[in-house]
Order: structure tokens, then C-alpha cells, then sequence
């Protein structure tokens, strides 16, 4: 048997294992225009794509002299320095409004130092950041990653590029020096407030917007893996979003189960303001209702009906305690077969490169948090549940994306 047959046939079994063993996901029965679902491969390509770039990552890391990966290490935050000055400068949106435009134009336009501009704009076409290229002229056009900093992309990330690189720096940079002896979280080490108080001060205002603007920007991976990977119990379910902030994930969800309905639980004033606001806008207000609450407190009697409780990024801002006390005070209020569905970064579960991702995100809650936040393992959310009187045991649904998803059954 020759070379190539043997290939082609470990080939053959490779793909017939990964199709046979892959989850089969879940068809909504709607797909709307613009869904996020349409960006998700099928399972087993989603796996061959992860397996290669673990492949490729850890073949560039054993052939790496340690002291190129010391210096790679040491230099890791100019790429993200370059990414957030074309970003904060205007340079992307200018490059996007205009394509193939030399940087002498940006920087005129701008009214930027040309020279500087230019060696900005030079770095962004580096390999390792690639927001930028250039034609044979030397004129500039944005790339795939580089349009998604647009201001006026559909799915903008130029919010979350400025946060990460604004205060979260800050944070960081404290939970890593000053928080290792003192015990309190890297934002109240930085700015002497924890997160919370800091935005929500008046004087804060355009870092919440941003703020909120950047977590908008995250939703659309998590609800598109969310509406492929998990089903509601029953396509007429009233889905509950606990934290549910200005109502993008229920909307998504009622867009592809029409017979789907919903509530947005969130404090009082974020719902009678920007949750109502922006389910107007999307057109789903006859079918998603808002309560306002606090999860830290016994839950109203209005959600005693919901058929799925849904909490995004909700356990992860919390300690243990309190984390048993939100799924107390729900579980106090839930009818009996009702379900708990909680999406997180849940550690353990998903090969080498994403869970290196998982750790860097359970920093960030070190830096960002009170203590006691961060990622858990899925024995760790088990027992979460089992502390708060869950007797079900819980299920856990993996993703295509970083995040998991864990069901419970009252």
C-alpha cells in the first residue's frame, strides 16, 4: 500500500471518528437574517480545526529556544499596544471608509504625524496582528479581524479592543503585583472602587456605554453557539434571563423560536431604560416582558412561571457564597421541572489552547472582581448546585466556542 493510500485512509478514519463522536447540535426553526448561528462550522469541523491550531501551537512552542520564548513573552502586550492606537486613533475606521488609502492620507485626515502613523499602520500588517494589509501601491485596506474594529460594524469589537487596553490594563497590572499580598481584586487596587461602583459613578459614564457596548459585541458567539448546541425545554417555553442586561440574548432566542417568549430580569433601572430600548428596537417586545430585581435577593413571584432560568456570565462575577445564594433564590421561586441553564468558561472540559484561554479569562475576573470570582471546573459548578439543594444531577453541554453550558433540573 502506498504513502498517500495509508493517508488517505487515516484520513478517511479520522473523519468518520470525529463525524460518529461529535455531538449532533440543535436546528432552531427559524433562522433569521443576520443569525449568528450561520458563522458556526458543523461539530467535527469545529474539532479538526481546534485539534490542528493545539497541533501547530504546541509544535511552535517545542521548537522555540527559551530564551526567544522569554523575549516573546516579555514583548506580548506591544502587539496588543499597536491593535488598540490604530483602533483608539480612528485609523481603522478611516482605512475602512476609504480603502486602499496610503497613510500619508489617514494621517492628513486625522490630523496625525504622518511618519508615525505610517510605522503604526506598517506593524498592523505584521503576522501575530494582521488588522491591516497593502497592495502593490503601499495603500492600505483592512483584513477580516481588522473590519471587526470598525465603529460601524454589525458585530464591532472596537468597544471591547478599548476596554481591555483601558482600565482592565490597569487592573491587571495591580491583581499581578499589588493583589498577590493584599487579597483584594486588581480594579480596587487600581482605582480604590471595586468594578461596580467605579461605572456606575456619573463622572463614568462613557466607560459603562463602552462598557456595555463591548459585552453587546461578545454575545453574538455565545448566542449563536447557545441557539446550535442547546434547546429550550419545549419551543413554547418562557425563558427567563437572569442578568439578563438590555434583553440581546432573549431576543435572539425568541427570533429563532417564534412560539418562544421571555423575561429580562435585571436591576430596575437598567430595565425601565436600556433593556425596554433595545427590545423595541429589535422587535421582539410583544413577546419578551422586563422585571426588575436584584439575584441577590429573593426573586418576585412574576418569574415563578419560567420554564428555563438563564444566567450568562453571571456565577463567574461571584464567590461560592454567593453564588449558592442566586441559585437558592431562584430554585426558591422556580416551578418544579424548570431548569437552571448556566453558560460560562467552564475550566477542564476543552483542549490545551482553549483552556489556556479559560485561565487568562479566571485572571481577568482576579483582576476585575471582588474576591472569590473566577472560573470554576464542572465539579465545581456540581457542587454549587448541590449546595443550594439542587438534587438533580446537572448536565453539562459542550459548545462550539469557549464556553460551556450546564443544565439543571428543578
Amino acid at each position: 500500500m502506498g504513502r498517500l493510500t495509508i493517508v488517505v485512509a487515516l484520513v478517511a478514519v479520522l473523519v468518520g471518528y470525529l463525524i460518529g463522536t461529535s455531538p449532533a447540535g440543535v436546528t432552531p426553526p427559524t433562522t433569521p437574517p443576520g443569525s449568528p448561528t450561520a458563522l458556526l462550522p458543523p461539530w467535527p469541523i469545529f474539532r479538526v480545526a481546534i485539534a490542528l491550531n493545539e497541533f501547530f501551537e504546541a509544535a511552535a512552542v517545542a521548537t522555540r529556544p527559551p530564551p526567544v520564548q522569554v523575549k516573546t513573552l516579555a514583548t506580548a502586550y506591544w502587539q496588543s499596544e499597536i491593535s488598540y492606537s490604530l483602533t483608539k486613533s480612528g485609523a481603522i475606521d478611516e482605512v475602512g471608509a476609504e480603502g486602499g488609502v496610503a497613510c500619508e492620507d489617514v494621517a492628513a485626515k486625522l490630523k496625525l504625524v504622518p511618519d508615525f502613523l505610517c510605522r503604526m499602520m506598517r506593524a498592523g500588517t505584521l503576522s501575530g496582528i494582521k488588522l491591516l494589509s497593502t497592495d502593490a501601491q503601499g495603500k492600505y485596506s483592512l483584513t477580516p479581524a481588522g473590519d471587526m474594529l470598525r465603529s460601524e460594524h454589525p458585530g464591532s469589537l472596537r468597544s471591547f479592543m478599548l476596554m481591555i487596553n483601558e482600565e482592565t490594563t490597569k487592573a491587571w497590572r495591580a491583581a499581578g503585583t499589588k493583589s498577590l499580598s493584599s487579597g483584594q481584586s486588581g480594579f480596587k487596587e487600581a482605582f480604590g472602587k471595586e468594578w461596580w461602583a467605579w461605572h456606575n459613578e456619573p463622572s463614568r459614564a462613557t466607560q459603562m456605554r463602552q462598557f456595555d457596548a463591548a459585552m453587546r459585541s461578545l454575545n453574538a458567539d455565545v448566542s449563536g453557539a447557545l441557539l446550535v448546541d442547546w434547546a429550550p425545554p419545549k419551543e413554547d417555553a418562557l425563558v427567563c434571563d437572569i442578568g439578563g442586561g438590555a434583553g440581546h440574548m432573549t431576543a435572539a432566542m425568541v427570533k429563532h423560536y417564534p412560539k418562544l417568549k421571555g423575561i429580562v430580569f435585571d436591576q430596575p433601572k437598567v430595565v425601565a431604560s436600556s433593556t425596554k430600548e433595545v427590545l423595541a428596537e429589535l422587535g421582539v417586545s410583544d413577546r419578551v416582558s422586563t422585571v426588575g430585581g436584584s439575584f441577590l435577593e429573593p426573586l418576585p413571584a412574576a418569574l415563578s412561571s419560567c420554564d428555563a432560568f438563564y444566567l450568562k456570565f453571571i456565577l463567574h462575577d461571584w464567590a461560592d457564597e454567593e453564588c449558592v445564594s442566586i441559585l437558592s433564590a431562584i430554585k426558591a421561586v422556580a416551578k418544579e421541572g424548570s431548569r437552571i441553564v448556566t453558560t460560562d468558561f467552564i475550566l477542564g472540559v476543552d483542549g490545551a489552547n482553549m483552556e489556556m484561554s479559560k485561565r487568562m479569562m479566571d485572571i481577568n475576573m482576579m483582576a476585575a472582581n471582588p474576591p472569590g470570582a473566577g472560573e470554576r471546573t464542572w465539579e465545581e459548578y456540581a457542587a454549587l448546585f448541590a449546595r443550594a439543594g439542587f438534587a438533580k444531577p446537572s448536565q453539562l453541554v459542550k459548545m462550539r466556542d469557549l464556553v460551556s453550558t450546564v443544565v439543571t433540573e428543578v
